[in-house]
């Protein structure tokens, strides 16, 4: 088979792939599709139809904790090595230490399976209604400004948030402001909120 006749054997033999893990934090619950199965279910479709992939560029960048990579993977056939095509995919991690690039590394690289084969995971924001997601905004305790999905900046150095995971659970930029409005009154990051709390103390000294 050519390359394209394995890709869409791989269609034909992957057609869903289920959520298969929980993010939780405070009142917010939500399913997930891990990496891992992503990555072990492809790694076996490769080996079937004798398939290998490997990136072949990548460039990266960070602002504040985010950290973004855009990268270039290659697909070839390993039965006409000179047969291939070049797949474009990027990430963002969040991380305030070294584990940045890798977390944005691997999130391109699941979705880079996910697009490239076009694997539905249950996500359909067609089938809820304008109108019902006003109706869910309204209810007390929905709406968190800004929205989770705006980014939120540092009231003091301008700093961007960036979602955060403390090794059980991913807590989203916009909880982390609304938690940090509410112990210190403005919207800071931590570094900006440790200063504050020295300021605090030392006033009161």
């Amino acid at each position: 088979m050519n390359l394209y006749e394995k890709m869409a054997a791989i269609m034909a033999d992957v057609q869903y792939l289920a959520k298969d893990d929980k993010v939780e934090f405070g009142s917010t619950k939500y399913k997930a599709l891990s990496e891992e199965k992503v990555t072990s279910i492809m790694r076996a479709e490769l080996l079937k139809h004798r398939l290998v992939v490997f990136p072949i560029s990548q460039t990266a960048s960070r602002t504040g904790q985010i950290t973004h990579v855009d990268v270039v993977y290659r697909l070839v056939n390993v039965e006409n090595p000179e047969e291939y095509i070049e797949i474009v995919s990027c990430g963002d991690g969040a991380d305030s230490q070294d584990k940045g690039s890798g977390k944005a590394m691997t999130y391109a690289f699941k979705y880079m399976w996910l697009r490239t084969f076009a694997l539905p995971t249950g996500d359909d924001p067609d089938k809820i209604s304008s109108a019902e997601l006003d109706e869910e905004e309204k209810k007390p305790g929905n709406r968190i400004p800004p929205e989770e999905d705006e980014p939120v900046y540092c009231e003091e150095c301008g700093a961007r948030f960036a979602d955060y995971f403390d090794g059980k659970q991913l807590i989203k930029a916009a909880i982390l402001a609304k938690r940090s409005k509410e112990r210190t009154g403005r919207v800071l990051c931590a570094k900006c909120a440790k200063a504050a709390r020295k300021a605090a103390e030392g006033e009161g000294a």
